[in-house]
């Protein structure tokens, strides 16, 4: 410890040194010292000059511990009562930081049950007057839901109300979700598909969000219904940065389904087999029967001339067929290969 900074009367003495010690010992022997004394006791309290004798008598060091300590508590009461004054000081604050923080839970609401869910999104729907902001991560969507969702796009349309619609790219082979989406485009709407993965989302006037989240049964439909500012923003960004890497999908007048992106599907397999997925992993995540991801990856096998997943993820690697060229996969030895590209 720096004694000299915790005790400003010792001057510079951090230690009692041998020689100091001999004199206190000298001191208790023969009941006091005259003349010149070591410093140090008397820094540290432990001899003190008698009133009109030069004589300096010893005194004991519990004594002594009991002067030096006075300041040193002193000190300490005013740091104590300095922090019992900050403390009241902002203990009002606790208040309101508990009113605001409850305020910022109340901007997402966990929402459990299906039909719980289906209402507050409704009702989010009917109060929407300028944008509407969806992403759909799953495949072809049901026949009742799609009839569901008809009336009530059609009717946002009428509003005017901009509407804006993310799909994976397996959707362009789902007839009922192409009939339901050519419908709403005639209507204005747009729709794009995206081979990456992506999470659902419905974002109504970027004032009220939400989310589907996996409940911890994994069998339970939760979602959070955001209505803070800052998150919104987050997840709008987040949409409109997939909005600009997906394929607009259009419908021309002779009734044409747009091309099904049948190069863009594979790939975006092959990328999920190359860092490992399964089957019913990739099956989960593009809305497609684990049958047809088979049948993808098989082709592909095929067409590389590989006889295992690992040689085809080789093969898939060493020729760059996944980098950044969004072509179909080639084999070697064939296209810019070829022509030593």
């Amino acid at each position: 410890m720096n004694t000299n900074t915790a005790h400003p009367d010792i001057d510079g003495c951090t230690s009692i040194c041998g020689d100091c010690a001999a004199g206190y010992r000298r001191a208790l022997r023969e009941g006091g010292l005259s003349g010149t004394v070591p410093h140090c006791l008397i820094a540290f309290g432990l001899l003190r000059k008698l009133d009109g004798s030069p004589d300096h008598l010893p005194v004991p060091p519990s004594v002594a511990a009991i002067t030096l300590a006075r300041p040193i508590k002193r000190a300490i009461r005013d740091q104590r009562a300095a922090l019992d004054t900050m403390i009241a000081s902002l203990s009002p604050m606790e208040t309101v930081y508990r009113h605001e923080r409850q305020r910022h839970k109340a901007h997402v609401q966990p929402l459990i049950g299906r039909d719980v869910i289906d209402t507050a999104v409704q009702g989010a729907l009917e109060s929407c007057s300028e944008e509407l902001l969806s992403a759909h991560p799953e495949g072809g969507r049901p026949s009742g839901a799609l009839t569901d969702a008809l009336p009530r796009d059609l009717a946002l349309a009428g509003r005017g109300v901009r509407q804006r619609t993310i799909y994976g790219h397996t959707v362009r082979a789902h007839a009922p979700t192409l009939a339901h989406m050519e419908r709403v485009t005639q209507e204005g709407a747009e729709v794009r598909t995206v081979g990456e993965r992506f999470e659902r989302l419905i974002v109504c006037d970027r004032t009220a969000a939400f989310i589907a989240v996996l409940s911890e049964s994994g069998n339970q439909a939760y979602a959070l219904e955001i209505r803070e500012p800052g998150l919104i923003q987050y997840l709008t960004k987040t949409f409109e940065g997939v909005w600009e890497r997906a394929v607009p999908v259009e419908f021309d007048t002779t009734g044409q389904r747009p091309p099904q992106l049948t190069d863009e599907i594979q790939r975006t397999i092959l990328e999920l087999m190359v860092r490992g997925h399964t089957d019913e992993a990739i099956s989960k995540r593009l809305g497609l029967s684990t049958r047809t991801i088979g049948a993808h990856i098989k082709r592909a096998a095929t067409r590389f001339g590989s006889r295992s997943r690992a040689e085809l993820g080789f093969s898939l690697a060493r020729t760059g067929a996944l980098d950044t060229d969004r072509g179909r996969p080639r084999p070697p030895g064939s296209g810019a290969h070829q022509r030593g590209a």
